[in-house]
């Protein structure tokens, strides 16, 4: 038997349906065994991308493309040397 947890509380099957669509996106949701083990857990949707996404900016792409780039040729010259 799954059952699932919300908060730390345990939630009827038989509401999932509503609390999928009102809670899921903002807290995670827990599908644990008959002995209580957490089997899986959602993850809310917020804010999806890592920071690392959201620092890729206009900015940051253009400075880049300004900088100096090697070939994999000259690349490969230049460890070589």
């Amino acid at each position: 038997m799954v059952t699932l947890h919300v908060g730390g509380k345990t939630v009827r099957w038989a509401d999932a349906e509503s609390l999928f669509a009102s809670v899921a996106a903002t807290e995670a949701i827990e599908f644990r065994d008959a002995a209580g083990r957490v089997i899986a857990t959602t993850t809310p949707a917020g804010d999806a991308d890592p920071d690392w996404v959201r620092a890729i900016t206009p900015e940051e792409t253009a400075g880049r493309l300004a900088g100096t780039f090697l070939t994999l040729d000259e690349y490969r010259r230049s460890a070589s040397l």
